[in-house]
């Protein structure tokens, strides 16, 4: 798992901030993203987050979200299956969060019914993961390695979209 510190890491949330990802406000830039890499991954969810030191927000997301979702804009980060790019830097499929010591206790897995995962992290070119983009569905499922590479450069566009948005520093 993810190490707090490196969650927190000073540098990291810099960049966080500098992109103004801890910041509410419209990112209609990425709904087209969301719900391409839904279709073509044939999930009823997909998301693009960011990762503050406490908490993961959404920045864009298609599905069916629950009303809770939308009202906290985001889950604590100890619930976020995306926490562990911070470490590890590299996509991520989860076939079953049930069968997952890591994950079969997470509020998402035993509330909402979130059964299978596939992500990748968002990095931005001075190497910060800042958040991540993924897919998520209600049934267990595999992907496969094809899924994976399309996520990898769908997530790779995705930063540099957000990248292209920041506004400049003053």
């Amino acid at each position: 798992m993810t190490s707090p510190a490196q969650v927190r890491d000073p540098v990291r949330l810099r960049e966080v901030a500098r992109l103004g990802l801890d910041r509410e406000g419209p990112r209609d830039y990425l709904t087209d993203v969301v719900k391409t890499v839904s279709n073509r991954l044939g999930t009823p969810f997909a998301i693009v987050d960011a990762l503050l030191d406490d908490a993961q927000v959404f920045l864009a997301g298609c599905g069916p979200v629950p009303e809770w979702f939308d009202e906290a804009g985001g889950t604590p980060i100890e619930w976020a299956f995306c926490a562990p790019f911070v470490q590890d830097r590299v996509p991520r499929v989860i076939d079953d969060f049930t069968s997952d010591p890591r994950y079969r206790h997470n509020p998402l897995v035993i509330v909402e019914g979130v059964r299978s995962y596939i992500g990748a992290p968002l990095i931005t070119a001075g190497g910060h993961v800042v958040g991540g983009l993924c897919a998520l569905d209600l049934r267990r499922r595999s992907f496969t390695d094809a899924d994976v590479e399309y996520l990898a450069d769908m997530a790779d566009r995705t930063i540099r979209r957000i990248e292209e948005h920041a506004e400049p520093a003053s």
